[in-house]
């Protein structure tokens, strides 16, 4: 487990891992700190003004990140559609290719984030030790990210 010294390097690492989308449990097997810890720093985040807590917003902001790309992605690939051949551009093509990569690469590591997440709670209710799932989750990223 993490020192008690260990919050002003362990609680950013957190957050952010919570706005990718990790659930606390995986967060706290990752970083080893405690899911009480891990609530608590969340809840601390929390002004009382506002609906959600700091890390709330940013796993929306993420989110909302990602859907901001989509839409740019697809209002590119409508332009280019509507844009006759002769007036497209090498720098249009390639913009509209690299935000298509980024959207497939952040498809795939959310689908195998989904994945390692649901094998790692399978192999916790068998029993399987820290090591053991580690490995596991590890593994999973490694071949779904390849």
């Amino acid at each position: 487990m993490a020192s008690k010294g260990d919050k002003g390097y362990l609680e950013p690492q957190a957050l952010r891992l919570y706005a990718e989308g990790n659930s606390l449990s995986a967060i706290s097997e990752q970083l080893g700190v405690s899911v009480t810890t891990l609530s608590r720093w969340k809840a601390d985040t929390k002004d009382p003004k506002q609906d959600l807590n700091d890390w709330d917003r940013a796993r929306g902001q993420k989110r909302g990140n990602i859907q901001r790309l989509r839409d740019l992605f697809e209002e590119q690939l409508l332009h280019l559609e509507t844009t006759p051949p002769r007036q497209r551009t090498a720098p249009m093509m390639d913009t509209l290719s690299k935000i298509g990569a980024l959207l497939e690469r952040w498809d795939k590591m959310e689908k195998a984030q989904r994945i390692a997440e649901n094998v790692v709670k399978e192999a916790t209710n068998q029993g399987a030790s820290a090591v053991t799932i580690d490995s596991l989750r590890s593994a999973i990223m490694k071949e779904l990210m390849a």
